[in-house]
């Protein structure tokens, strides 16, 4: 009994040193943040997922009664930027393996597709990158996620998508954990979205745009004036007289429609 006890306290205790060690490199990141653009910031990982990379993870679960130098830290950050390369490549390299994208330039792609397939032939510089079309659609799996629908948009939603780690309060565009919070680090799971696919491929030709070939970038360039309307979604009154029509942005309607095909068999037709 007299050992378990004993145990326990040191593991209490150990999550108390781990905790301590965190919010000195959230201190750090804080200040690493301020080396780079504002467009960065939303693509940086949060605070936790960093102290679960390798230099990083030695410092934190370094033995209780070691001391933790500014020099280890410091260390640390100087393999940030490659680290933080790595996490975001093996991200866009499983968003390719859900589109069933070849990896390599003029590599041939089979004739047999199956879901998620939504680009046939080979990537090239001629064409624009499959995982930046807008019918590039992904649902987040995270039963944490704060995102309305869950739904991400090409490969710049996923790269700035970090709801799994959201559970704290935001400083400074760098999500941060509370102290003796514990979780699993770690990029979102998402899946490819057949269904959304589909919905996204229609908005994109209704706006007048070929879905071959359409980015995200050029929807919100081209289509961000454009409302749709669901078929769905009865007239309301809205504190006046008149009844009124909602009316969505392309991203707005893709999500809508994907949540009432949860509800509805029939699929949901759409005017603008």
């Amino acid at each position: 009994m007299v050992l378990e006890r004993k145990r326990k306290r040191l593991d209490r205790e150990m999550r108390e040193i781990r905790s301590a060690r965190r919010e000195a490199i959230h201190g750090s990141y804080k200040e690493y943040q301020k080396t780079l653009m504002p467009s960065q910031w939303r693509y940086l990982p949060p605070t936790f997922d960093i102290c679960a990379m390798g230099p990083f993870a030695a410092v934190v679960d370094t033995e209780g009664d070691a001391t933790v130098t500014a020099a280890d830290l410091e260390d640390a950050f100087r393999q940030l930027p490659e680290l933080i390369s790595a996490d975001s490549d093996a991200r866009k390299l499983h968003a390719r393996s859900l589109l069933k994208i070849p990896t390599a330039v003029n590599q041939p792609v089979s004739s047999a597709l199956e879901p998620g397939e939504i680009v046939q032939g080979a990537l090239s510089s001629s064409h624009p990158d499959p995982l930046d079309l807008a019918t590039a659609t992904f649902t987040c799996r995270e039963a944490s996620c704060r995102n309305i629908n869950r739904y991400l948009f090409g490969w710049d939603d996923i790269a700035q998508h970090h709801c799994k780690s959201d559970l704290g309060s935001l400083s400074s565009d760098i999500y941060w954990i509370p102290r003796r919070v514990e979780y699993e680090p770690g990029a979102p799971k998402f899946d490819f979205s057949a269904r959304g696919s589909e919905i996204a491929a229609a908005v994109v030709r209704a706006a007048g745009l070929d879905d071959k070939v359409a980015t995200v970038s050029d929807m919100d360039a081209n289509a961000n004036d454009i409302r749709f309307g669901c078929s769905s979604c009865p007239p309301l009154k809205r504190n006046t007289p008149s009844w009124t029509q909602g009316g969505y942005k392309w991203r707005e309607f893709v999500s809508s429609s994907l949540y009432l095909s949860l509800f509805f068999e029939s699929n949901t037709t759409f005017f603008f």
